[in-house]
């Protein structure tokens, strides 16, 4: 039997996140929409019903996801090699670069911002078909001349009064997805791989990383000195910006185009800060070794998952944990 369910998040990054460090073993999970947290494995989180699935005439629908359970096993030697100690070079750090690359892009919620865009460009470009009943004839005069079959019992009038009404919604098929992710994941690679990368480990005493659904964070360094249109939406090419990625529980890359290469020990500070810029780019769930680990918040307070949901999801009581 074809398996339907596909992950967005890879179960060989997720492990890394577990008590134990295996697909089998456990991660805390603090859903922010259902407002609870839970344990489970990593092969019950970050994954949707055929997110892979190629529906081609001609084409095996499980290509796509035979091809990432390859990547996945040349990404998950790297991770365990970096864990191990290995240093960030080679195909260590190319593995984990294209890691970082899918991770940035495939995911449900910017399947939807695309699908939003598109919609949107099709709904201005209707507004402008449907100005006039002259340029509403004279496109599908144009349509009829290139062979196109055109349903000459629907009128100007019930176009435009369906196209007013709103009564509709505009998707954007599966493959017209992937192809614009991979398309997306090729003009970023050569910017993540021109950063240097600094690689934070953590200590037995400054607490893990987590990391969340949307894993890969882009921010200005220094977000004050950014014109306020701006400051919202920081570029993988431009200059100035920082992007965060937690490896596994206990390391964490940062790159910069004009800082520095190498390794450092996490404080408790740094880790927490780090953990922090995660919780505020969550779409829907954090995953964490341990309810327990640590943020920082306003004002400078050092805080611990238990605080998650109160802080993130205001004047709301969480659910009690099944």
């Amino acid at each position: 039997m074809t398996a339907r369910h596909h992950h967005y998040l890879s179960q060989c990054y997720l492990k890394g996140f577990t008590k134990g460090g295996g697909k089998k073993s456990k991660l805390t999970v603090i859903d922010l929409r259902e407002r609870k947290h839970f344990e489970t494995i990593p092969r019950n989180v970050g994954g949707i019903r055929d997110f892979n699935r190629i529906d081609v005439a001609g084409v095996d629908q499980n290509i796509l996801e035979n091809s990432l359970a390859e990547f996945e096993g040349a990404a998950a030697s790297a991770l365990r090699k970096l864990e191990e100690g290995s240093e960030f070079k080679g195909d260590v750090r190319g593995s984990i670069l294209n890691l970082v690359a899918m991770l940035a892009i495939r995911s449900p919620e910017m399947r939807e911002h695309w699908r939003g865009f598109i919609a949107q460009i099709a709904e201005r470009t209707m507004d402008l078909t449907l100005a006039t009943k002259e340029r509403w004839e004279s496109q599908i005069g144009q349509m009829q001349e290139s062979g196109a079959e055109v349903n000459e019992d629907v009128t100007y009038e019930d176009i435009k009064q369906f196209h007013e009404s709103k009564a509709y919604t505009i998707n954007v098929a599966r493959e017209r997805h992937i192809h614009m992710e991979f398309a997306a994941m090729d003009a970023i690679m050569p910017l993540l791989v021109s950063r240097n990368w600094l690689i934070v480990r953590s200590t037995e005493d400054s607490g893990p990383f987590i990391t969340t659904d949307n894993p890969v964070n882009i921010t200005w360094k220094e977000p004050d000195k950014i014109p306020p249109f701006y400051r919202n939406s920081p570029g993988y090419g431009m200059k100035d910006t920082q992007v965060c990625f937690p490896v596994t529980k206990n390391i964490a890359l940062i790159g910069e185009f004009e800082g520095p290469d190498g390794l450092i020990e996490g404080t408790s500070e740094l880790i927490e800060a780090l953990n922090a810029k995660m919780l505020i780019f969550t779409h829907k769930q954090i995953y964490a070794p341990k309810l327990t680990f640590g943020f920082r918040w306003k004002d400078d307070q050092s805080l611990d998952g238990r605080q998650v949901l109160k802080l993130l999801v205001p004047n709301k009581a969480p659910k009690p944990t099944q």
